[in-house]
């Protein structure tokens, strides 16, 4: 009789709720929240159609600065880090002095990209929109993603212009808050106003086997994430590693 080895691994799993109180969950189980990135891959890979009917919180991050300014930070660490104890206000994250100009992102400042936020796009400024490109990771994956989610929302709902990019109000401090993608019948926006404790939150927890079998997609590989892993298993012994 042959022995049954095997564990059945769920590659995508839900967690459903306040971010404070999911991410802890996730990352307890070892696995990676999934990013903006990972949600269009889904959506253009897989015949479940919850992943394009529904709204999906990320593991990357947008964090505003009281100049106008703002970073798009892919695999964000402090989104990671995320629990029921991490000081918010208005709901974000409030950031420790130094950490926007730490925290490594494509930068931009609202007054260049104003035009073209707050608002429905069409396909071919969605293609050259600075932040969907920066989200994206990766042309090809946003060239592929925007017409064919474009001929199914017209199909579906008859929209012509979808994928808006909205934004959160600038404050008097530096904050983060999650990015996250809605589903195809809310125009799939990318919104940057998620509420870090809202009830209703909706993380995606990336099992590493299906992490390896995607790669660049889903996250992207950093030093720094690289020694964070290292420092959470030696860190008891008093010894850690630092990029610099």
């Amino acid at each position: 009789m042959a022995l049954d080895l095997n564990e059945i691994i769920v590659p995508y799993k839900e967690f459903y709720g306040k971010n404070t109180e999911q991410m802890p969950l996730l990352i307890a189980e070892g696995r990676t929240p999934l990013s903006v990135a990972g949600v269009m891959e889904r959506r253009l890979r897989s015949d479940k159609p919850d992943w394009k009917n529904n709204y999906f919180d990320t593991g990357d991050a947008i964090v505003y600065h009281p100049d106008k300014k703002f970073k798009i930070v892919l695999d964000a660490q402090p989104l990671r880090r995320l629990n029921s104890e991490s000081k918010l206000r208005n709901r974000a994250l409030i950031l420790e002095d130094g950490l926007y100009e730490d925290l490594e992102g494509e930068e931009f400042h609202y007054k260049d990209v104003k035009e073209l936020l707050e608002r429905d796009l069409s396909q071919v400024e969605i293609l050259q929109h600075p932040v969907w490109k920066a989200v994206a990771r990766d042309s090809a994956l946003l060239e592929e993603y925007v017409p064919k989610m474009f001929a199914e929302m017209k199909e579906r709902f008859d929209y012509k212009t979808n994928m808006g990019v909205y934004l959160d109000s600038f404050d008097n401090a530096p904050k983060l808050r999650a990015l996250y993608v809605v589903g195809l019948e809310d125009w799939s926006w990318l919104n940057g106003w998620n509420y870090l404790d809202d009830e209703y939150g909706r993380l995606a927890g990336v099992a590493p086997e299906a992490l390896n079998a995607l790669g660049k997609v889903l996250v992207k590989p950093s030093l720094e994430m690289a020694l964070n892993v290292v420092n959470e298993h030696f860190g008891k012994s008093g010894i850690l590693l630092k990029t610099k």
